[in-house]
C-alpha cells in the first residue's frame, strides 16, 4: 500500500467525483477511491464479514485481481481501524446491527423466545425503558474568574494599615524562651448527652 495512496484516500474518501477531478487525481485513482468507498460501506453494513469474503466482493464487483482486491481490503480495514480507535459509536451500530440480525433469524425459525431475549437486549443496551437526559445547560454556565487576593476589602472590610509588620511587632512583643509547646489533652464526653439531650417529661408535663 503506497502511501501517497493511502493519503490522497484519506482526503478524498467521500469527495464527489467531479472534486476530485478538479483537485487533479488521475482517472485510474478516482475509480479505485469509488471502489475504496463502496467496499467501506459494505464493510460498515455487514461488519462480521471476513477478509475473504470482503476480498470476493470486490473481485465480483470489479473484476479485479485478487493481489489489487487485497492491496483495497488493507487501505478498507485502515480507516475501518480509524474508525474503531476515534469512537465508540462504531462498536454500538455493531452491536444494534447483531441483535437485529439475531431478531430476523429466530423470527425466521418461529423461534419466539429468542426474539423476545434480542428484543430485550436491544431495549436494555439502548435504555429505551429509560427517560431521555434532559439537557440542563449546565455547559452554557461560565466559568468564574476567581482570583486569590490578601486585600480585605473585597469582601467589605477595611485594610488594617502595615498589617504585616504588626504581626510581626506581636509575635516579637509575646516571644520568649520560656515558650514552648504542649500536648492537648483527650476530654471524654457522651455525644448522646450533647446532641440528643433527654427531656426531662415530669418537667415538661408540670410547665
Amino acid at each position: 500500500m503506497k502511501t501517497d495512496t493511502l493519503e490522497i484516500c484519506r482526503t478524498a474518501l467521500f469527495l464527489d467525483r467531479d472534486k476530485m477531478e478538479e483537485q487533479g487525481i488521475p482517472l485510474l485513482l478516482i475509480e479505485r477511491i469509488l471502489r475504496i468507498r463502496d467496499l467501506y460501506n459494505f464493510c460498515l453494513n455487514y461488519p462480521s464479514k471476513k477478509d475473504m469474503e470482503i476480498v470476493q466482493e470486490l473481485q465480483s464487483r470489479y473484476r479485479i485481481q485478487r493481489s489489487q482486491a487485497y492491496d483495497d481490503l488493507r487501505i478498507i480495514k485502515h480507516f475501518l481501524g480509524d474508525l474503531n480507535k476515534t469512537s465508540k459509536d462504531f462498536h454500538r451500530w455493531r452491536f444494534n446491527e447483531m441483535i437485529q440480525r439475531a431478531y430476523a433469524q429466530a423470527e425466521r425459525r418461529g423461534d419466539t423466545r429468542s426474539q423476545v431475549a434480542a428484543a430485550d437486549k436491544y431495549a436494555k443496551y439502548n435504555l429505551l425503558d429509560k427517560e431521555d437526559a434532559i439537557d440542563r445547560g449546565y455547559d452554557q454556565i461560565p466559568v468564574q474568574p476567581f482570583e486569590p487576593t490578601d486585600d480585605p476589602t473585597v469582601i467589605g472590610l477595611k485594610p488594617i494599615p502595615n498589617l504585616r509588620d504588626k504581626i510581626q511587632s506581636k509575635i516579637k512583643q509575646y516571644w520568649n524562651e520560656d515558650i514552648e509547646d504542649i500536648s492537648f489533652q483527650n476530654v471524654e464526653y457522651n455525644e448522646e448527652d450533647i446532641f440528643k439531650p433527654k427531656i426531662d417529661t415530669d418537667e415538661t408535663v408540670s410547665q
